[in-house]
This record gives C-alpha cells, sequence and structure tokens, in this order.
C-alpha cells in the first residue's frame, strides 16, 4: 500500500477546511437571511400560496373562493393566521389589503393573552366615522371628532372633558373622570352566582375600601393549567393598582374532577374616589360560584358567559340580569341548553349551538331585563350588565359597534368620538390598513406562534360584500451591525417562550381556531 505523501495530507486538510467553510458559509447565510440584517422582514399571503413563517387562514371555510386574486368573508367569525418568525424582531406591522363595497366595519387584531383567548382589537375600516362631517382633532393615535368644534388639542380634551353622556369611543382606550353625586358606601353582601371565565368588571368606590373576593371552581374538562388573575386598575391608567393571583388546582388533566371551593380576594385599603375596572381572568374552565364585595355599584363590562348548573337537582332557576346596552346577544355551546332568551319584550330563540343570536333594545340610557331560563349562556352587549337594578351605574362612554348609525348618535345626544381609527388609504378601489403591535406585548399560542385575526362584524347580519387581497405582516428592529450578530445567532437558535400578559383592553371571540 502506497503512504500517503506530505501533498497529500495538504490536499486532505484543505478538501476538509473548504467542506467546513462551505457549511459554515451556508449556515450564516441561512441565518443572515433569517435574522435579516437590514432591520425588516415582511411575510405576505394572497389567501392561496403558502407563505414562510405563516399558517393559512384558518378556519378554512371562512373564507370563500371570489374573484382571481381575492377571498371573501364568509361571516362575521374572525380569520386567524399564525406567524412563527425568526426570533429578534421588535414589532409587526399587520397589513389587510381588500374590498368593501358594502362599507361593512373592518378590524384587525393579535392575540394579547394566552389565558383567555383576549384579543387586541384595531381598527380597519369604519363607513360611520368616515361619513361624520365633524371637527377632527388628531394627537399621536387618538382622533377627537366633534361636532360642534370646542377643543383645539386631543390634550384639552382630555384635560377637562364634557359630560360623560356626551361622549363616544371607538378603539380608544381613554375614559373621561366620571364621579357618582350623592354616593355613600353600602354593607358587605354575597351573590351566588354561577360565570364563566374572564370577566372585566367596574366598581365605585368612595369613603370606603374596595373589597371584592371571587369564590371560584376548576372544573378541568380540558387539559392544562388554570390560573386565575385578578387585577386592578384606576379609571384612566394602564398600570396595575391591585393584583392577586390564585394557581392551577394542581389538576392540569381534563378528567372533570371538580376542586373544591377557593377564595381570589383583591382588596385596596384607602383608594382614592373614582372608579375601578376588574380584570378577572381564567380560563373557560374556571367558574365564579360566588361574588362577596363591600361595593354598593359593580357593573359587568360587555358581556356575562353564565355558566351551567352542576349539582344534581334536576331544577335549574332562571337568571335574570339589566343590561343597558343598545343591543344584546344570547350563545350557547351546548345542544342540551337551546332556550328561548328574554330581553325585555324581545325574545331570542336560541335554536342552534355556536350561532349568535341578537335583538336590538330600546335606545337611551335605560335598563332593559335580560332573562336566561335554563343558564349555559354567552350574553354579550355593546354597554354593561348589572345583576341587579340597585347595583347598576354607568362609567363609560357610548361604545360605537358595527350597527351604530348617525342617527343613535343624534338620539344619545353625542357630541364628541374619541378614537384610535385612521381611515384607510386607497389606490384602484383596493383599500389597505394597517395595524403595529409590539412583540414583547403579544401571547403567543402553544406552539409557539403569534396569532392574528382579521374580523368583520356584523358580516352575517348586514349580508355585505368584503373580500380580501392579501394580507402581510413586516417585523422590525434596528439593523444588525456585526456585534450583534453573536447575540441575534443565539437566539435563532433557541426556543422562545410561549408567553402570556394581561391587558386591560380586548376582545374574546371565545373560541379555538383549530
Amino acid at each position: 500500500m502506497k503512504r500517503p505523501t506530505a501533498f497529500d495530507r495538504i490536499f486532505s486538510i484543505a478538501v476538509r477546511a473548504a467542506a467546513v467553510l462551505a457549511v459554515a458559509g451556508l449556515v450564516v447565510f441561512l441565518s443572515a437571511r433569517s435574522l435579516s440584517p437590514e432591520g425588516a422582514l415582511t411575510v405576505t399571503t394572497d389567501l392561496v400560496s403558502p407563505a414562510p413563517y405563516l399558517s393559512s387562514a384558518k378556519p378554512p371555510e371562512r373564507l370563500t373562493a371570489a374573484s382571481p386574486g381575492d377571498a371573501a368573508l364568509a361571516g362575521d367569525e374572525p380569520v386567524y393566521f399564525d406567524l412563527t418568525p425568526p426570533p429578534g424582531f421588535d414589532s409587526v406591522t399587520e397589513t389587510v389589503r381588500f374590498t368593501n363595497p358594502s362599507g361593512t366595519l373592518l378590524e384587525m387584531g393579535a392575540l394579547a393573552s394566552s389565558i383567555d383567548e383576549q384579543y387586541d382589537l384595531r381598527p380597519a375600516d369604519n363607513r360611520l366615522l368616515d361619513s361624520l362631517s365633524w371637527t377632527r382633532v388628531t394627537s399621536g393615535r387618538l382622533t377627537l371628532l366633534e361636532r360642534n368644534h370646542g377643543y383645539a388639542s386631543v390634550d384639552e380634551f382630555l384635560a377637562r372633558p364634557p359630560d360623560g353622556s356626551e361622549v363616544a369611543v371607538y378603539r380608544a382606550k381613554v375614559t373621561p373622570p366620571f364621579r357618582l353625586a350623592d354616593y355613600s358606601p353600602g354593607p358587605a353582601r354575597e351573590t351566588e352566582i354561577s360565570l364563566r371565565g374572564r370577566h372585566r368588571l367596574y366598581a365605585y368606590v368612595k369613603n370606603e375600601p374596595l373589597n371584592v373576593t371571587f369564590v371560584v371552581q376548576d372544573m378541568n374538562r380540558q387539559t392544562g393549567a388554570d390560573p386565575v388573575i385578578v387585577t386592578v386598575y384606576k379609571e384612566g391608567s394602564d398600570e396595575p393598582y391591585a393584583r392577586t393571583v390564585l394557581n392551577d388546582d394542581g389538576d392540569t388533566s381534563d378528567d372533570q374532577h371538580s376542586s373544591p371551593l377557593r377564595t381570589v380576594p383583591v382588596s385596596v385599603i384607602d383608594p382614592p374616589e373614582g372608579v375601578y375596572q376588574i380584570e378577572f381572568t381564567a380560563s373557560s374552565d374556571v367558574f365564579i360560584r360566588r361574588i362577596r364585595t363591600t361595593q354598593r355599584k359593580l357593573v359587568f363590562a360587555d358581556r356575562l358567559n353564565i355558566g351551567d348548573h352542576v349539582g344534581y337537582s334536576d331544577v335549574v332557576q332562571p337568571l335574570t340580569v339589566y343590561t343597558d346596552g343598545l343591543r344584546v346577544t344570547a350563545r350557547t355551546s351546548h345542544p342540551e341548553s337551546l332556550q328561548t332568551v328574554t330581553a325585555g319584550s324581545a325574545k331570542l330563540d336560541v335554536a342552534e349551538p355556536q350561532v349568535r343570536y341578537s335583538a336590538k333594545l330600546p335606545a337611551g340610557r335605560q335598563l332593559t331585563a335580560v332573562t336566561v331560563p335554563k343558564l349555559d349562556m354567552l350574553l354579550e352587549t355593546d354597554g354593561l350588565f348589572a345583576l341587579s337594578p340597585d347595583e347598576y351605574f354607568d362609567p363609560l362612554p357610548l361604545p360605537i359597534g358595527w350597527y351604530t348609525t348617525a342617527a343613535d348618535l343624534d338620539a344619545r345626544k353625542i357630541d364628541y368620538v374619541l378614537t384610535g381609527y385612521e381611515p384607510p388609504t386607497a389606490e384602484a378601489g383596493v383599500y389597505s390598513a394597517q395595524a403595529v403591535f409590539d412583540l414583547d406585548k403579544l401571547a403567543r399560542t402553544g406552539d409557539g406562534a403569534y396569532r392574528f385575526l382579521v374580523v368583520a362584524p356584523g358580516l352575517s347580519e348586514t349580508q355585505g360584500d368584503l373580500r380580501l387581497k392579501s394580507v402581510s405582516f413586516t417585523l422590525t428592529r434596528k439593523p444588525l451591525g456585526w456585534s450583534d450578530l453573536w447575540p441575534r445567532l443565539t437566539r435563532t437558535f433557541s426556543a422562545g417562550p410561549a408567553g402570556q400578559l394581561i391587558l386591560p383592553d380586548g376582545r374574546s371571540y371565545e373560541e379555538s381556531p383549530e
């Protein structure tokens, strides 16, 4: 056998080194593409072809093929997109291109809390606001519309706001200060109730502690941990004023073995007078069984998810609550809970599970009784719910929904609209709307993806024609220098956590798109 010469050994080493350098170069090239050294990465789906880092629209049946180059929304339920980008980016801009000849309200959003499937929704197209010939004053992301011009800036409006009854809001997180005349504290009380999952409450406090205790039960119908987080916010602030956390009961299976009753108290000893927002954050596995409080005024915003009856008795007592909304919607998830819900003089015949049934209520700030005979019903409104008329108060401006008209604003004597809405741009009949989200304020799914949605509330009822041309996601961060390369590489090859955040705003559609 011929012994290798020095040349052979050098040549072999050179070949190996070249191979190593080629592999290293390929890794650097792929990593550089993934890291996007120029500071931006855009992913676009035409709703037909696959796109890198992005799932297809889901559930797929919520989009129907229309003309070439677009897809029509099939109803008013959200269409979801899961984005799993390389790590290292700071923000993402969601851009929706669409046609909307019927003028249907369109919104987009991102998953903000993975505990209770809460979304941070942003406006995309609102023809009501576009049609108002009111004066407009803009500051940052907020715009003030005035029936009669009186404020020079949004800051001036916030510094000396008008009476809250004159103000409506649309996708704005600012609430004018509110005071109740002739308010006095009341005695402690306990209310038996069955409420499921997350809820938002408002309490009024003056010369008394803030004291609310939730008695809860983990039903263990779904797998996974079910912590409960109760957070208090002072009116006009996004910073938590108080917070209580109750860990999971230790059973993360779906064995349907309900936990013992446990208490989640939240209290503030000497709070300033005013309105306090209480966020009860929990999964739909957690039921509120009782509420103990010393607050005389306590209301629920937007929704009441009335839980099913648990026990050995076949007798279920009807539940009556009260709302000041312009509309009420009822939906149940279970065939055995189909029933007729009464809202004032209106009857909502809930004849199919997972279908929303709505009724328009009398205009004006008045209470309408809503009776649910068999429980197990999600009630939604554009206003507030109270468990009794005595507990009702209204500290919030009128929220603008898909059904709100200029006549409604006139009837409610609304003179101001505060909104985060910016009209979409248009080119050759195609509209384009954008929303920017900070990635560190978004939650992730169990698979580690950021979840986004596009939704047209009321589309099923109005029978509108809304078609999506494309949905894009542009991720940005500061451009990379050589000193940033290694830290970014290490982050690229390490898995990011599936986080969960609590926001003081948002709306849940109470479903999984899987």
